[in-house]
């Protein structure tokens, strides 16, 4: 399977590593996303161990790294990352209807 990163995914983790560098420093920042893209590969080898939200939009499974809640849905062969936003979002406010 592949990976792959919408435009807002791209956004929010440039997002997430510019607040982290801001706030906590370059050790952090690294650490963090480190993080992320273990989750990411985890992802990539079980997404069905995920928790499913068909109320964001079809297909829709939520990961939990640190802070953050990634969005993802598997097309075929492709996880498709769709937003990465914090826990404490309003999580429909900030999906597309038609990711």
């Amino acid at each position: 399977m592949k990976l792959e990163l919408t435009p807002a995914a791209l956004a929010d983790l440039r997002s997430v590593r510019a607040y982290t560098l801001e706030r906590w420093g370059p050790t952090q920042e690294t650490a963090y996303l480190d993080r992320m893209w273990e989750k990411f590969e985890t992802l990539l080898a079980d997404s069905t161990r995920y928790r499913f939200r068909p109320d964001l939009f079809p297909g829709c499974q939520v990961a939990s790294e640190g802070k953050h809640v990634i969005l993802s849905r598997v097309d075929k062969s492709t996880l498709q990352v769709v937003r990465i936003l914090h826990g404490a979002m309003d999580f429909k406010r900030h999906v597309p209807s038609s990711p």
